[in-house]
């Protein structure tokens, strides 16, 4: 299933109270205290516009720019490019780590130019033993001993190395672990943070289990009392379906302050992804 790139604007937002204290040590990025979200959208001289995965600041004053791969990167060129822009615009240091989410054993770290030395830090998930990572995190939900390192484990580890599960075990063990957890905003919380990181790997159902686990369905309902107690006496599906977009605007509107993906609202209102990204954007000003 595809899921718009945008969609992981709302990602670095949840990451910025996800990833606080340092939890990103949890995963092997040591020294990041996150603080803050940028805009990963980077207007250039020319007719395009350069887009990366996620740009975070850091406590330090340098940013962080997050690349997610599935595949080995050939070389650092695109991420030399990234940065510079990055350097341009906001006149400060750049730490760039690249997350490789399948099984890529090695890639490239530094790119030699002549006077230009470029050095970046590959991460790879299917190194960190996610047979042990699910243990630990059963045991820690059953004790009642959830902390923001749990939360960040929960929410790559569909990512890492099962060699006693399957990937659909696990699955299945990560969404047990979510349902677990006794506060209900942080199953939500944790179930938006993996849609927003592995949607393309997961399957429709699985997409599905998580979407309502984040309570999503709870949200269209809520959306639906809305717009009845706003005078739509014909209710939201007649709404839609009658292609009345100023309605489908605001419903798109309140899910996407409510932290829910570009590919999920557009969905269910019946909007492009296009016309999303461009609520979104406005929400932003």
């Amino acid at each position: 299933m595809e899921i718009s790139r945008n969609s992981n604007d709302i990602v670095a937002r949840h990451l910025t109270v996800a990833m606080a204290q340092g939890a990103l040590a949890a995963i092997g990025i040591s020294d990041a205290v996150v603080v803050g979200a940028l805009p990963a959208d980077l207007p250039r001289v020319e007719v395009r516009e350069e887009r990366m995965d996620i740009l975070l600041e850091l406590q330090d004053g340098r940013l962080m720019h997050l690349e997610y791969q599935k595949k080995k990167e050939p070389n650092l060129y695109r991420f030399l490019h990234y940065d510079a822009a990055i350097v341009e615009r906001y006149h400060c240091k750049v730490r760039t780590i690249v997350v490789y989410t399948d099984e890529v054993a090695s890639a490239p770290e530094q790119l030699d130019a002549g006077s230009i030395s470029y050095r970046v830090e590959n991460l790879y998930l299917s190194r960190i033993d996610g047979d042990a990572t699910i243990d630990t995190l059963r045991q820690h939900v059953s004790v009642g001993e959830w902390t923001a390192v749990d939360r960040v484990k929960t929410a790559f580890a569909f990512h890492m190395r099962f060699t006693r599960r399957t990937p659909e075990q696990a699955f299945d063990e990560i969404v047990e672990v979510i349902r677990r957890i006794p506060d209900q905003e942080e199953q939500r919380y944790v179930a938006a943070l993996i849609l927003g990181f592995s949607a393309k790997a997961l399957t429709d159902q699985q997409m599905k289990i998580l979407r309502e686990v984040a309570g999503v369905a709870d949200l269209l309902y809520s959306v639906q009392r809305e717009a009845i107690e706003k005078g739509w006496k014909e209710g939201l599906q007649k709404g839609l379906q009658q292609g009345r977009e100023e309605e489908k605007r605001d419903i798109a509107k309140r899910m996407l302050q409510r932290g829910v993906s570009v590919s999920v609202v557009a969905e269910f209102t019946g909007l492009t992804e296009s016309e999303v990204e461009e609520i979104m954007r406005s929400l932003d000003r």
